[in-house]
């Protein structure tokens, strides 16, 4: 789903700085309450989410650093620390991502994964290459993931291959993106397609999505589509309004052989305020049990306040 524009703009500009994210939601009363809280800045992110008892306890914490950098050479290490609900340390991991860019432009970047076991031991447990090519107005891509066994050699447990196509003439792009399984045999089929178009015109964005799955046929068949629209108002808000479709809608019969019915409405509403933070607000609008073609009141979801810090 789309982000804020306004909020995409202001952290860009100010990586430097720090960046803390706070969202509260809304209790039976309508009262706002702190739910989690999000800083970031040069090298690391943290995460925090209010528990059962109201208390601030971690979620999950990044560090990131540059270990070797030269002329078509990037290796980045980066330790993530996760929690469990009530803030206990689990074991750490460690990415080492090494980026290679050739002369032509082509890209290929190795991620490997250590996770740490129960005495804090780090050992090599996923593989992820990336190959990317371009040619004019087209990137194409092929991700391969590998897990390590027992024996701690490394074997294929998906595969991915995308195709994206970027038109500065018209503002437009596609992606589409294909991701393969091994069946009982080894054999890589279809599992899952993704395919996202987007155009920008007159200020406005506009997005769709179609997500596919594979059906007992072994055929793929679309599962959800999301189509937004995002718009700036000369008042320096903005407004980003996502339609969700799904084989069924919540509390309607599922029909065989119709197509995507509409299962709610993400509304999302972003300004700046005085202070210099950006407020975007959560609603969701579902359909209505007592018509097929209407949708209910929008019921507001949550609130996240966006603020750069020096």
């Amino acid at each position: 789903m789309w982000r804020a524009l306004i909020l995409l703009t202001i952290a860009a500009g100010l990586q430097a700085q720090q960046q803390e994210s706070r969202t509260y939601v809304y209790d039976a009363n309508g009262r706002r309450v702190e739910w989690s809280a999000t800083a970031r800045g040069q090298g690391f992110q943290s995460e925090t989410i209010r528990d059962i008892n109201g208390r601030q306890v971690p979620v999950e914490r990044t560090e990131e650093r540059v270990l070797r950098k030269e002329a078509g050479l990037q290796v980045v290490e980066r330790l993530v620390k996760r929690y469990t609900p009530d803030g206990s340390p689990l074991p750490p991991e460690k990415v080492v991502i090494e980026t290679r860019t050739r002369p032509d432009g082509s890209t290929e970047e190795t991620a490997l994964i250590y996770r740490g076991d129960l005495n804090g031991n780090l050992r090599p447990a996923e593989r992820i290459r990336t190959e990317t090519r371009k040619s004019g107005d087209t990137a194409v891509s092929e991700t391969k993931v590998e897990r390590a066994g027992l024996s701690g050699g490394f074997s294929l447990v998906e595969k991915r291959t995308a195709t994206e196509v970027v038109r500065a003439s018209d503002r437009s792009s596609e992606r589409e993106e294909l991701v393969y399984v091994p069946d009982t045999n080894g054999r890589l089929v279809a599992a899952q397609k993704k395919v996202v178009r987007s155009r920008e015109r007159d200020g406005t964005l506009e997005q769709q999505t179609d997500e596919y799955e594979a059906a007992t046929t072994g055929a793929l068949r679309l599962s959800r589509q999301l189509m937004s629209v995002t718009r700036r108002n000369p008042d320096g808000t903005e407004n980003t309004v996502v339609d969700v479709y799904g084989v069924n809608a919540p509390g309607r019969a599922i029909e065989p052989g119709a197509g995507p019915r509409l299962r709610e409405r993400q509304i999302y509403t972003s300004r700046q305020s005085p202070d210099g933070s950006v407020v975007t607000v959560f609603a969701v609008q579902r359909p209505s049990l007592n018509s097929t073609r209407e949708l209910g009141p929008p019921e507001r979801v949550s609130e996240t306040v966006t603020r750069i810090q020096n």
